[in-house]
């Protein structure tokens, strides 16, 4: 393994000063490895100083931070592939999240400009460290693209991590396009069930469509545990910040159903009452197929999603009310109904 913490600002090329091999191939291995290795005081220490060396080569330099981008998506891939390996239900997880939030908490990143004032650091995707810039867009890259790849255990850690950060609201809600993806392939498309002791160990080489609900639904319901709260407040508002982009598109079954009929894309009380809907189809399914656990975690679900609609007036059950018996008779929703 490379020396993860061999860049400094000695060493750094004068006419480059963020210049060097990050977030490249080999750089991303040794990250990889080390967090497989659960080295992750080390990886801690790879955070700090990748962001210490962004700022003072900044602050020293005249060049623009676009020179820097390249320790910014080194910063996120460590986040990342610690957030595969750190168990979900260990505190070591929730120091990860707390990590990313302070820093933020760092605020804008400046220097002295050239005839007095400041410059800011901003970069397409936001001001550093304000924004966060890039942290939404490389979660959701990874996530997609290593999400049919990873074994169950690696899945629900990710899940859980991202839906923890996702839950502080950070980066505009735009962390929740990860939950998008996540339940258009669990909820939105045709799969069969699957069973929870079958083996999903990690395989490079498999695709997304040969997911079972069995190998989506654990991670599905972390975020509705961990973030379900925001989903809520999102889909009462409608909240699409992807129209130039397929995330926020509805799946197949989805689109075709009766209510995904009346929703546009991205979040919406519909499509919430879809993934209710497909909560209780996969509890019923499970039950009957004897899949005690992921019964158990579709109707965990379910009460998670109901008590949240039930503890504000929330806009999802005025737009049920108003549905009409199709579906409002809905023995699914049945949970909905209460005096109001």
């Amino acid at each position: 393994m490379h020396d993860l913490l061999r860049d400094s600002l000695s060493s750094a090329p004068r006419d480059s000063p963020c210049g060097f091999a990050a977030c490249g191939p080999a750089d991303r291995v040794d990250l990889e490895e080390a967090a497989r290795a659960g080295n992750f005081d080390l990886l801690r220490s790879v955070t700090y100083n990748r962001a210490w060396i962004m700022g003072q080569s900044y602050c020293r330099s005249r060049e623009s931070i676009d020179s820097c981008e390249p320790y910014l998506h080194s910063l996120w891939y460590v986040y990342y592939q610690c957030a595969k390996h750190v168990s979900h239900e260990s505190f070591e997880q929730d120091r990860w999240v707390l990590d990313i939030l302070r820093t933020r908490g760092r605020g804008p990143l400046t220097r002295p400009a050239p005839g007095g004032g400041i410059d800011i650091a901003r970069t397409p995707d936001g001001t550093v460290w304000n924004d966060l810039p890039f942290l939404a867009t490389d979660m959701a890259e990874c996530w997609i693209n290593d999400c049919a790849e990873m074994d169950s255990k690696q899945r629900l850690n990710s899940a859980s991590f991202l839906a923890k950060l996702a839950s502080t609201r950070i980066v505009n809600d735009r962390l929740c396009q990860i939950a998008l993806v996540l339940f258009r392939n669990t909820f939105e498309s045709e799969r069969p069930l699957g069973g929870s002791n079958e083996p999903d160990d990690e395989d490079r080489r498999r695709t997304m469509h040969v997911l079972t609900i069995a190998s989506l639904l654990p991670s599905a319901c972390a975020w509705i545990r961990e973030a379900g709260h925001n989903i809520k407040l999102l889909s009462d508002v409608s909240w699409n910040d992807y129209s130039n982009s397929t995330i926020g598109r509805g799946g197949f079954t989805f689109v075709q159903s009766e209510l995904g009929q009346r929703a546009p894309g991205g979040f919406s009380p519909w499509r919430w009452l879809y993934w209710l809907k497909r909560l209780h189809q996969i509890a019923d399914e499970a039950s009957k197929a004897d899949e005690k656990l992921l019964a158990e975690q579709a109707a965990k679900a379910i009460d998670i999603m109901s008590s949240h609609v039930k503890e504000r007036n929330s806009q999802i059950l005025r737009v049920f009310e108003a549905a009409g018996d199709a579906v409002t008779k809905d023995k699914d929703f049945m949970g909905l109904k209460k005096e109001w």
